[in-house]
């Protein structure tokens, strides 16, 4: 399916380790701390090679249910799980090919979560397998962070259903070309 996955820990020890970003003195550690501090998930399903053990504490502490796919290819056992408050996917995105990744995000955001947040090094991966920042926004992800330390870059993008279809001023039938026939037909 791709490329063969590198050794184990590669990416874990840069999760561990404080980096710094481009806007602030924040690191992934905060911002990932910050967004499950404001969600509050009382379910959690990382998808990850590696533990991430900033969310199995958060989860203790909280009182959270953590469910962990740590394999080469989640699609498949993910076909088995139920609906989760919250997924993150760190140290994954990396090692699969773009088809793969855009259906593991797509079956998380339409059938197992209103939200998803992807930590992704795009220098981990190889040249073939590497995603453009537009890759994520394509589906409909926002880019939250940008973290640098050296000659590395850790982006942090989430997708929050709630946050992604805004209410428009203008989708209304003040502005509709026949205002009586508002909501009457669909097409």
């Amino acid at each position: 399916m791709g490329a063969a996955l590198p050794e184990k820990c590669r990416y874990a020890k840069s999760m561990n380790q404080p980096t710094s970003s481009s806007a602030s003195a924040a690191t992934p550690q905060t911002a990932l701390a910050a967004i499950l501090e404001s969600v509050q998930p009382s379910s959690l399903l990382l998808i990850s090679l590696n533990p991430v053990p900033q969310i199995e504490q958060w989860c203790q502490h909280h009182g959270a249910s953590l469910h962990t796919l740590s394999e080469s290819d989640p699609v498949t056992p993910l076909a088995k799980l139920q609906r989760f408050d919250m997924a993150i996917i760190a140290d994954q995105l990396e090692y699969m090919t773009r088809e793969s990744g855009a259906q593991l995000i797509g079956l998380l955001r339409n059938l197992h979560t209103e939200r998803v947040v992807v930590l992704y090094q795009q220098q981990l991966a190889p040249q073939t397998l590497r995603w453009a920042s537009n890759g994520f926004l394509a589906m409909g992800m926002r880019r939250d962070a940008l973290f640098r330390q050296d000659d590395r870059e850790m982006a942090l993008y989430s997708y929050d259903l709630a946050r992604y279809n805004f209410s428009r001023e203008w989708n209304n039938s003040r502005f509709w070309a026949n205002p009586e026939n508002w909501g009457k037909y669909w097409w």
